[in-house]
């Protein structure tokens, strides 16, 4: 194994860990932890902030996987597809995988610029805009759970599709 490879593999699982810990974190640092600890607004800074770090640390990692093979001088060994369906299969797959992340984190700086508390994300302090969350938040908050719930099916697609290719 090249170390070309194994950085691509290393960064491929980086950015896989870091979105099941945000897919499965931040909802449950919300609803699930007792926020009487800290107080309703610290609890709320400290998750929302904390999402917010751990995405843009995906963000970082994910365009370093997208850019990283393109700097080398010949291509990674990949799976090499059984047909021109299966191809397109998989190019489908990964541009809706890398697709539904930056879209997660566009609707994410959304859904914390118009929030209803003031926020400190990476020391940016963001008012609260409380017409805005009653208006707009809402309906971008609802794009980010389908985008949410769109990226645990593409997750099963990816995986089912690894275990396909690798029988």
């Amino acid at each position: 194994m090249s170390k070309s490879y194994l950085t691509d593999r290393a960064l491929h699982w980086i950015s896989a860990l870091l979105l099941i810990l945000m897919l499965m974190n931040l909802s449950t640092q919300l609803h699930n932890v007792d926020w009487d600890i800290k107080g309703q607004l610290e609890h709320r800074q400290y998750a929302v902030e904390m999402h917010a770090v751990t995405g843009i640390a995906l963000l970082l990692f994910t365009l370093a996987r997208l850019l990283f093979p393109r700097f080398l001088s010949k291509p990674l060994k990949r799976i090499k597809p059984t047909s021109p369906v299966h191809a397109l299969f998989i190019k489908a797959t990964h541009f809706a995988l890398f697709a539904t992340i930056f879209l997660l984190a566009a609707t994410g700086m959304l859904l914390v610029s118009n929030y209803e508390i003031p926020l400190t994300i990476l020391g940016v302090d963001l008012p609260p805009d409380k017409q805005a969350f009653y208006g707009f938040f809402p309906t971008i908050y609802d794009i980010h759970m389908l985008l949410q719930q769109t990226m645990w099916w593409l997750i099963a697609i990816h995986f089912a599709g690894i275990l396909y290719a690798k029988r």
